[in-house]
């Protein structure tokens, strides 16, 4: 029985490992597309144009959630693997932000009805990339038999703070964007904040490995 129990605790692991490795792994911004202007002036049209200016927003903020929930995890996957007090320090602060930007997001969609976080926006062709790297990113941070030491929190500090810069763009673009001011101001921070992520991690780089 417990054997059984450890293989279950194993694949758990693995599956959430596979989850945050696709997200440190593959950052590319799949973001919102450029807001057209309504030039039919009739009402039913105004109101498609409308509808399409939320669904372009959305998937923006589908992604920033989806990156964010599994940002909030790395800590606990890799924590095992970090050896370095200052390269704890910032993987922690920054999961536990995004981890609270996730959760804000999400009682923001009962305050907001028409935000949606569950856009799916990448064509096939974006995926089956995304999963070939997800693959041989596994390989390379498996828990036992991946890389250690400098060369893993080089790694990992690369990946997150390619993270941090497309949360940063994301969130401010959607401030920008966004026509209600509550949820514009959200985005702004949450924009700053990652902006300051991201010259922290890329400050660690530079101290810790590339001086």
């Amino acid at each position: 029985m417990t054997m059984n129990n450890n293989a279950q605790n194993t694949r758990v692991r693995l599956a959430a490992l596979s989850g945050v490795l696709m997200t440190v792994a593959m950052i590319a911004l799949s973001g919102c597309s450029t807001l057209g202007a309504d030039a039919a002036g009739t009402s039913s049209s105004r109101h498609a144009e409308a509808q399409s200016e939320r669904d372009r927003l959305n998937d923006g903020y589908s992604d920033l959630y989806s990156t964010a929930a599994s940002l909030a995890k790395t800590d606990q996957i890799f924590y095992f693997k970090i050896e370095s007090d200052d390269v704890e320090r910032v993987v922690e602060t920054m999961t536990d932000y995004s981890g609270e930007l996730a959760g804000r997001l999400e009682r923001l969609t009962e305050e907001f009805p028409a935000l949606g976080l569950q856009r799916q926006v990448d064509p096939p062709i974006i995926n089956a990339a995304r999963e070939a790297q997800r693959k041989a990113t596994v390989k390379r941070f498996a828990p036992v038999v991946g890389d250690s030491g400098k060369v893993f929190e080089r790694g990992l500090l690369i990946r997150l703070l390619g993270a941090a810069d497309q949360q940063h763009y994301l969130a401010a673009t959607l401030a920008e964007r966004e026509p209600n001011p509550a949820l514009a101001k959200i985005m702004a921070n949450a924009g700053e904040r990652y902006a300051e992520f991201y010259e922290e991690i890329d400050a660690l780089l530079v101290e810790r490995f590339y001086r």
